[in-house]
């Protein structure tokens, strides 16, 4: 995966900095993680990525204190490399083996790679633990999950610990839903047709990883949760994009998940400045099965 990151301009001295920093990478390419390269462009007006630490920010690998610099966000998009053809559905209008009346009122697509506009959808970009000085805002309400068509909507979300996931069904039939956690406590309960009120459900420890989520009755659907004490994550969309807010400024250690690849990357090292960064994470098609 190739990393083009543009977060901040410094005067035309960076390409010298950039050797300092990385030794034979210098105006080249950085190493970010096992998969993974950072090409730094417009060297000449200097890429934060290619500067020395600052006097009084973190070491490498960790997160300064938010008031040394201020806050930024990180916006980027996903971007899927090579020529993609999308997938089959798994059942066309009318073709579902279960419940057809209710499950085969549409075509049940496959969500396994969703690409629209270059873009790969439901990428989960995250930092395993909150940032030294970030700061999240309280989670008010409950995240709604639902089943339609007897598809999970959304497909893949992140939540926050002890926040309550309402579980609705829009279905004429009923659904059985079944979380895999790694540390949690597996939730299993049947959720009847058409409740719009919902079973709750709430994850309490924090997962390193996005669990999976099935239904028992109807073994197609799938979908991922991603349970964090905090709130820098992301999903990116349909065409890929995604955005995290109130990032304090300093080097940042990211995740990236996706379903078909897993970890695309363990360690994707972003430095983020005050105001907006941008970044294009690109993900060669045959990372991802």
């Amino acid at each position: 995966m190739r990393i083009n990151q543009f977060v901040g301009i410094r005067s035309a001295v960076a390409c010298s900095a950039a050797t300092l920093m990385f030794g034979a990478a210098g105006c080249g390419k950085l190493e970010s993680g096992a998969n993974s390269t950072v090409s730094v462009k417009y060297l000449a007006d200097a890429v934060a990525v290619a500067e020395a630490p600052a006097e009084g920010t973190a070491a490498q690998g960790e997160t300064p204190v938010g008031d040394a610099g201020g806050v930024g966000t990180l916006k980027g998009k996903v971007v899927y490399e090579g020529t993609f053809t999308a997938l089959p559905n798994l059942y066309e209008k009318g073709g579902a083996n279960k419940d057809p009346s209710v499950c085969g009122a549409e075509a049940i697509p496959n969500q396994r790679i969703l690409v629209k506009d270059g873009g790969l959808a439901n990428a989960f970009i995250y930092l395993e633990k909150a940032p030294k000085g970030g700061k999240s805002p309280d989670v008010t309400g409950a995240a709604v999950f639902d089943q339609k068509t007897c598809i999970f909507l959304p497909h893949a979300m992140v939540v926050r610990t002890k926040q309550t996931v309402t579980v609705l069904n829009a279905d004429a039939a009923a659904h059985n839903t079944h979380t895999y956690p790694g540390k949690n406590a597996p939730f299993n309960s049947v959720v009847q047709p058409d409740d719009r009120v919902g079973v709750p459900l709430v994850y309490t420890q924090v997962e390193k990883k996005p669990l999976s989520v099935g239904c028992d009755i109807h073994p197609w659907m799938q979908a991922y949760h991603l349970p964090l004490d905090h709130s820098f994550a992301a999903v990116s969309k349909d065409d890929g994009v995604f955005e995290i807010k109130d990032l304090p400024a300093g080097k940042h250690e990211f995740k990236v998940w996706h379903e078909a690849g897993e970890f695309l990357e363990k360690s994707l090292v972003v430095t983020i400045k005050p105001g907006d960064n941008e970044i294009t994470i690109t993900v060669p098609a045959s990372k991802l099965k």
